[in-house]
């Protein structure tokens, strides 16, 4: 029957190997500041992207944004609309939370009244549906990406 190596083996090459193992795990980023991180999340709310731009991860703030926009987009060219909360039907706030997540594109089509409301020929076309929900994917992908920014910016993730 052959013997189990024990944990707390001293012998050398397993000390180099414990050793090598705990330089791995030290090595891990270094937090941002508390006020730098609580900047790149608003940003990143805000603007897609924006927030990895603050943190210096300019790749992936690129990709970020451009993806993020680039659903926006396609989901108006596919005939979607953004919803907006009816006191009267709940499922509205739901999906208007979605479409907030998006950050300030949605606020500024609020504004200017840009994709709200939709006619029936609208509604009826096939494309109208998929484009309500990259609408929606594109609020929630981007809410996801604030999560990102914060686990960047605190240090868990590099």
């Amino acid at each position: 029957m052959p013997k189990l190596e024990s944990t707390f083996d001293s012998s050398p090459q397993k000390g180099e190997r414990n050793n090598k193992l705990q330089n791995e795990i030290s090595i891990s980023p270094k937090p941002a500041s508390f006020v730098r991180t609580g900047s790149a999340c608003v940003a990143a709310l805000i603007i897609p992207g924006a927030g990895h731009f603050l943190l210096g991860k300019w790749i992936r703030g690129l990709i970020t944004g451009l993806v993020i926009i680039s659903m926006f987009a396609l989901g108006f060219l596919m005939e979607g609309h953004l919803y907006k909360p009816e006191s009267t039907e709940w499922l509205t706030w739901f999906f208007s939370f979605l479409d907030a997540g998006i950050g300030l594109p949605y606020f500024v089509c609020l504004l200017v009244d840009w994709g709200v409301h939709f006619q029936a020929e609208q509604a009826a076309k096939v494309t109208f549906e998929y484009g309500n929900t990259f609408l929606c994917v594109a609020g929630a992908l981007n809410m996801l990406a604030v999560l990102d920014v914060f686990d960047i910016g605190i240090g868990r993730k590099s």
